[in-house]
């Protein structure tokens, strides 16, 4: 067994430590300290990011409904004037969104239109991982953008629950240098414990062995691991204040909402929350299995908002939703859409610019069949780094992009 680890090597087994519950003893020993607050951030903001992973088809999410090519390139899954609720004389929502449209009329939604990215890629591998790295279609990064937000901004007292996913893997997004982000899937379940096997007098020594570049292996090890345990007991006393429980059976669609609206409730110091919904990929019998999706998006999204005014923590949070792409115009023969490139965005909150944001990308000047975008995604995230989480967004995301005023 080779336990000659790297810092890279280390923080991607400790994110599979986290997920068993399980941790060498001789690791678990060597705790010190109490907790601290979070530093490295200015205020107490809250960002929570929502994937809808597979691809939705935006174009019946914000539906272009005055124009005459949207039906003619739909004519069995093309929403009818009963099935949409209207905002302006050109677009409107799926009227399986009305939930959304509420927080539209109530000046809490900002929808940004045609969103996508130089050069699409209809791979959902992909495309997840440009929109995850904030990358150009061409340039493959190791990093995700929030994990280099963290490391830019996270001061040494900060520990791993800066970013947390609900979920069973910890997003792309969060990669980064400095191991920040964590994912668990039930809070109350979330820990370290001592094990057995190779905690050995052995096996300790071997891991103290130098690393060959200065630095003492075990000396990093202790300094993540002892982070981490910190980190799982605030989890726990969060999840305990705010009485969260996890269904067994019957989830609703993200109901990862609910446990991010608890931790928050219950004063865990997270600047990112992460969820994640499925189900997007409609190649086929479209129209009632996207009607539900979107109406399962729209109520869950417009009861984690009453939770958190509720709760009286709405002010400090805003709410980004995305996809990897969307899906073409035209139908295909089986009542479905396939892989296509631009598609709304939506960012819901206090703290947002309500209203329809970007331009609506064209349905006749088409690329090979699908939008072009207006908006670049980089743009949508350049504002929310910097006028939500307050820097500059250009170390951050590699290069200048216009930031979109969807923060007020």
């Amino acid at each position: 067994m080779n336990l000659h680890l790297s810092r890279r090597d280390f923080i991607k087994s400790a994110a599979l430590f986290s997920a068993l519950g399980v941790a060498p003893q001789f690791l678990t020993r060597t705790v010190e300290g109490a907790a601290q607050a979070i530093g490295g951030f200015k205020d107490d903001r809250v960002l929570v990011v929502v994937q809808l992973g597979g691809g939705n088809d935006g174009l019946n999410t914000l539906v272009p409904y005055g124009d005459d090519n949207y039906h003619r390139s739909r004519p069995r899954i093309g929403l009818k004037k009963e099935g949409i609720v209207p905002i302006d004389d050109h677009v409107g929502l799926n009227a399986h969104m009305t939930e959304l449209m509420r927080l539209y009329d109530s000046g809490n939604l900002a929808i940004v239109q045609g969103v996508g990215y130089p050069n699409p890629d209809r791979s959902h591998f992909r495309s997840m991982e440009i929109w995850h790295t904030a990358s150009d279609s061409e340039e493959f990064l190791g990093a995700g953008w929030i994990g280099r937000y963290f490391d830019h901004n996270c001061s040494g007292s900060a520990r791993p629950q800066a970013g947390v996913a609900i979920g069973k893997e910890r997003p792309q997004a969060f990669d980064g240098d400095r191991g920040f982000g964590v994912a668990f899937e039930d809070p109350n379940r979330f820990g370290w414990e001592p094990g057995a096997g190779a905690d050995t007098k052995e096996t300790f020594a071997r891991v103290n062995r130098p690393a060959g570049n200065g630095e003492h292996t075990l000396d990093f090890l202790r300094h993540v691991t002892s982070s981490a345990i910190l980190s799982s007991e605030e989890v726990g006393r969060a999840a305990d204040s705010a009485g969260i429980q996890i269904p067994r059976r019957g989830r609703q669609p993200l109901h990862e909402l609910d446990v991010v609206a608890g931790l928050i409730r219950g004063g865990l110091q997270t600047r990112v929350y992460y969820v994640s919904m499925s189900g997007f990929d409609t190649h086929a019998n479209q129209f009632d299995q996207h009607n539900r999706l979107l109406e399962g998006v729209a109520t869950s999204i417009s009861q984690f908002q009453a939770t958190l005014r509720r709760d009286g923590t709405a002010a400090r949070v805003v709410t980004m939703v995305f996809s990897e792409f969307g899906r073409r115009v035209r139908e295909n023969g089986s009542g479905g859409t396939d892989h296509g490139t631009a598609a709304p965005m939506f960012l819901l909150g206090d703290g947002v610019r309500p209203g329809l944001h970007g331009q609506a990308p064209s349905l006749s000047d088409l690329d090979g069949g699908d939008l072009k975008h207006t908006v670049d995604f980089r743009g949508v995230y350049a504002g929310v780094l910097e006028r939500w989480l307050g820097v500059d967004p250009l170390p951050i995301l590699g290069q200048s992009f216009p930031p979109v005023n969807v923060i007020a």
